[in-house]
């Protein structure tokens, strides 16, 4: 299996997949913080693994990362397919 396709399956629960929106572009966000103030970087980035584990949470599995920490840079390329609706065409 796939990084991504693993990293797709382990965000089935729309809470998860909801609270996911929301935690990578905060905790990318700390990347740019960090330049002006290292505290709140800091914060974002404890808020953003702290929404995430919630919705790890409410669906019932580890996140992916636990498995292969590169799934932190699956994160984005995800999040921007779930945005801009680029769909992976399924076998029959």
């Amino acid at each position: 299996m796939g990084l991504y396709t693993h990293y797709d399956h382990s965000h089935n629960h729309p809470v998860n997949r909801l609270l996911h929106m929301i935690a990578i572009p905060v905790g990318f966000s700390s990347l740019i913080v960090v330049w002006f103030h290292w505290i709140i970087a800091l914060m974002l980035i404890a808020a953003a693994f702290a929404l995430a584990w919630l919705g790890h949470f409410i669906e019932g599995n580890k996140p992916a990362f636990l498995t292969n920490p590169a799934h932190v840079f699956v994160a984005p390329l995800w999040m921007a397919r779930r945005l801009f609706g680029a769909v992976e065409k399924k076998s029959l």
